[in-house]
């Protein structure tokens, strides 16, 4: 019986109902006193609580898809993923309103670490003045950064968004961008980049579900992300202003905010990664109305209406996801059917993957390799 299989919860219910049976039958025949007739009691109580908490498990992740089978439970599926192809500039410039950020270097160990070897992870607060957003953040420096050879380089820029809610330090601590893209860089299978970790729904908005929209009335969060956070970037790191080196990452609602900049902000960013991401706006009691009853503002938010009915942008694509574990499988397939020249996309299907940081570290290292070849560098 598979992990996520009806069977297994039909199964878990009947025994769940057969031992709380059991229990009420048997328990007056194990009324007596003594510690024999105390274990029996106690051994009944144990199984049926324990085998109600094994439905309740089980009905959660069904419906959350955390695991997708007994292997992904497990941590035993090993098997390799690979990128498929699935088909076939002006520079930006500081406006002069964004001020270089505070930055304070921090570490997630205790461990003593070497800048030029393992990079550098910095804290900042980001304060757009256009839209008045605030977020927290953390950027990661590569090896290279601090290496006297690339000290005349403009580094290429990567936003990699958490899902909904998320924490930006999850991104360190679960799912090991930072060790994982310093690895890939040392070894020469990525070049280096400057990725920027956040939510995708500013700080300052939370706990609210914006879906990285610009808001009718509301928080442009859009805008934030794709003028005041690339400004304040562009003030305080030695970043490549050249828009074909910038791309966006992003995890389940971050996978959908990455596409969704990269759509509306061709001229932003060059290329997007959703991993796990869905492709239609969300509306739900932690989003609220985030279009004011206007169905042409949600259509312009969803990125398969936008393919069907506008001009699609310059930019590459790349869909991580999997036929067994992804509740919006359908929604991949349907946005990477709807895509045509100029967008080019990729796919990565995972084997036995599901909708959890595990699955995503997977494919991690295969997704930085893909945004490395679509991304530009400025000077030697």
């Amino acid at each position: 019986m598979g992990l996520t299989s009806g069977v297994l919860l039909a199964f878990l219910i009947l025994v769940a109902v057969g031992l709380g049976a059991a229990t009420i039958w048997w328990w007056p025949k194990f009324a007596g006193p003594g510690p024999r007739m105390l274990a029996a009691r106690l051994g009944l109580f144990a199984g049926a609580q324990f085998t109600l908490l094994m439905v309740l498990l089980v009905a959660v992740n069904n419906y959350f898809l955390f695991y997708a089978s007994w292997s992904d439970l497990l941590g035993t599926n090993h098997q390799p993923v690979r990128v498929q192809a699935n088909n076939s500039i002006v520079a930006m410039k500081p406006m002069g309103t964004a001020q270089p950020l505070a930055r304070q270097a921090t570490s997630f160990d205790k461990k003593k670490s070497d800048p030029a070897h393992d990079g550098q992870i910095e804290q900042v607060q980001i304060q757009g003045p256009r839209t008045g957003l605030t977020t927290d953040a953390y950027v990661f420096l590569p090896p290279q950064y601090f290496q006297k050879q690339f000290e005349k380089r403009h580094f290429p820029v990567m936003y990699d968004f958490t899902g909904y809610p998320g924490l930006p330090q999850q991104l360190v601590t679960r799912l090991k961008v930072p060790a994982t893209a310093a690895q890939e860089m040392n070894t020469g299978l990525v070049q280096p980049m400057i990725i920027v970790m956040m939510r995708p729904t500013p700080t300052s908005v939370m706990p609210k579900d914006t879906e990285c929209t610009d808001v009718p009335g509301g928080p442009q969060v859009l805008s934030f992300y794709t003028q005041d956070v690339a400004e304040a970037l562009m003030s305080t790191y030695r970043v490549a202003a050249n828009p074909h080196a910038w791309g966006v990452m992003g995890d389940s609602t971050g996978g959908y905010c990455a596409v969704k900049l990269a759509m509306k902000a061709s001229d932003r960013f060059t290329a997007a990664v959703s991993m796990a991401g869905y492709f239609y706006p969300r509306q739900d009691w932690q989003t609220g109305d985030l279009y004011a009853g206007n169905k042409q503002v949600k259509n312009d938010n969803s990125l398969i209406w936008r393919l069907q009915h506008l001009p699609p942008p310059p930019i590459s694509v790349l869909v991580t996801t999997s036929p067994d574990g992804e509740r919006d499988y359908g929604e991949a397939r349907k946005f990477l059917q709807a895509a045509r020249a100029p967008m080019t996309t990729d796919k990565i299907l995972v084997p036995g993957g599901g909708h959890n940081p595990r699955t995503w570290r997977r494919v991690l290292p295969s997704a930085l390799q893909w945004m490395s070849r679509h991304l530009v560098h400025e000077g030697v």
